[in-house]
């Protein structure tokens, strides 16, 4: 098998892009490579900047619904620098659109092209190497004596995305990943934990199974609010419910399933290195989840775990009406989920109209739930993601540099009100701050959603297409129906060897 869908979109990507690098190209100094920022940094007695209505333009990937909680951190920088003549502006700007847009606006309209640039720092590599972002140290150094940044503020697994070729690039803001929702209410009601670890999770489902069949499981949804017991669900009850098709999951299980098992996503040259032993035996073992077959450590799987015909839409109707009690997504619906359920079902401290007091609605860190051998010490490793604040190649000003470095430094260091998006916070005072751990949202899902020091990042790889967007591409085919006679292990080699073919034609270009 041979996959070349992949490679034509990068090819396309990359032919798309060309033109960004061209007009980077003009040489300069170590400061400014470039040659383009113009030296018209002022300051007042006090060895302050000065800034006079400078206005920033920022481009943001982070969407709905967490958008809403970085808006009031933009907010406070305002009420913060709106005296000193500085005031920012966030346009959201899906990711799908986010890198096409920004290549399209420093191309043919270069006028109206962002400053600063908020995107998930796993691609920051790609970009500082295309010319696309100003290296910031200069900036953060202009000021002197009161210059307060230090990299060490930052968590290092993030930080490093941030640097290239040993200059920073951006400032890190968050920390992220997927997670399991999980109905603790019908695991309780039916006196099952909630699992935490590979072994307890495939326990968990099994039993959930067995009860099934004999008619003695109990459930509730959010439309039918009381509880009974079924067997309404069909032959194959499924309680795990995962997008075959193309959800958040394709970005983070397999990740997940790598480092969990002792490999890793990169080489030191920044090539893939994710066809591992590991990945294989997770991806097969989902496989045999979907198809109801094989067993966990000798012991039989006693039923589908997985709806195969599940898609992003399943993933939250089977979850809201009971029929399924596991599903993996984003961190980002943390807030809003757990007050649906909440408001809908009760929860430990008011009960709900039957006198139960189930906590309907909670998450699970990946931590160790795609770990086959759960006592390793990278047992406990999640894939993490980051997004960072970046100044674009388009800022001509230094004053206007230093005021993007300025915001980036305050949006990172008062980002408690953004966490409740879900995202740990990347910068290690505010992570460890008082104010951060006496807010409501920090025990009720942010501490669930893993360890900060268990994060691993993608790698820093320039060659962000080949490791990330390949590696998703072994998800998508293992359960593709088109795939059922491949192996895995095919899978995994088909599109490793298609992720070093789309290297060799970068390079080649």
């Amino acid at each position: 098998m041979k996959i070349k869908r992949f490679l034509a979109i990068a090819l396309c990507a990359i032919m798309f892009v060309m033109p960004m690098f061209t007009v980077a190209c003009s040489g300069g100094g170590d400061d400014d490579p470039l040659g383009k920022v113009v030296d018209d940094l002022e300051f007042n007695e006090y060895g302050e900047p000065i800034f006079n209505n400078v206005k920033l333009k920022v481009w943001s990937i982070i969407g709905n619904p967490d958008d809403t909680y970085f808006a009031q951190v933009n907010t406070m920088f305002n009420d913060y620098y709106r005296s000193n003549g500085v005031t920012a502006t966030v346009s959201p700007i899906a990711n799908a659109d986010f890198y096409t847009q920004l290549a399209n606006t420093l191309n043919t309209d270069p006028d109206n092209a962002p400053d600063v640039v908020i995107f998930h720092s796993e691609r920051l590599p790609m970009l500082a190497a295309a010319d696309i972002l100003l290296p910031m140290d200069s900036f953060y150094a202009a000021l002197g004596d009161n210059n307060t940044f230090s990299k060490n503020n930052y968590v290092q697994t993030v930080m490093d995305e941030c640097i290239y070729n040993g200059k920073l690039y951006g400032v890190p803001l968050d920390m992220h990943a997927g997670v399991w929702y999980c109905r603790q209410d019908i695991l309780e009601k039916n006196g099952l934990s909630v699992p935490h670890t590979l072994s307890e999770f495939v326990e968990v489902n099994n039993a959930l199974i067995d009860l099934y069949k004999r008619g003695e499981l109990w459930y509730r949804g959010l439309e039918k609010t009381t509880w009974t017991k079924t067997k309404d669900f069909g032959a194959d009850y499924t309680p795990i419910v995962m997008s075959s098709l193309g959800g958040i999951e394709i970005g983070w299980i397999p990740q997940t399933a790598v480092l969990q098992n002792g490999g890793k996503l990169t080489k030191s040259n920044g090539y893939p290195d994710w066809n591992t032993q590991g990945l294989e035996d997770v991806m097969s073992m989902l496989r045999d989840w979907q198809n109801g077959t094989g067993d966990f450590k000798g012991t039989p799987y006693k039923g589908k775990f997985v709806d195969p015909q599940s898609d992003y839409n399943t993933v939250w109707s089977n979850l809201a009406s009971g029929k399924s009690v596991f599903s993996f997504e984003g961190t980002w619906w943390a807030e809003s989920r757990l007050n649906e359920y909440e408001e809908t079902l009760g929860n430990k401290t008011a009960g709900d109209a039957n006198g139960n007091t189930y906590q309907p609605l909670t998450i699970i860190s990946p931590s160790k739930m795609f770990a086959l051998d759960e006592t390793k010490p990278y047992a406990s490793n999640v894939y993490g993601v980051g997004h960072c604040v970046s100044i674009c190649r388009s800022v001509t000003s230094k004053t206007k540099c230093v005021a993007a470095a300025l915001y980036a430094q305050f949006v990172t260091e008062n980002s408690e009100e953004y966490t409740r998006g879900g995202h740990l916070p990347a910068n290690v005072k505010v992570l460890n701050s008082d104010k951060l751990k006496s807010m409501s949202h920090y025990n009720r899902y942010l501490t669930k959603m893993g360890n900060p020091d268990d994060f691993v990042m993608l790698g820093g790889t320039k060659y962000y297409g080949a490791v990330y967007e390949m590696l998703k591409n072994v998800y998508v085919d293992v359960f593709a129906p088109s795939t059922k006679s491949v192996t895995v292990k095919q899978i995994i080699a088909a599109n490793y060897a298609e992720a070093l073919d789309m290297i060799d034609a970068e390079e080649g270009l």
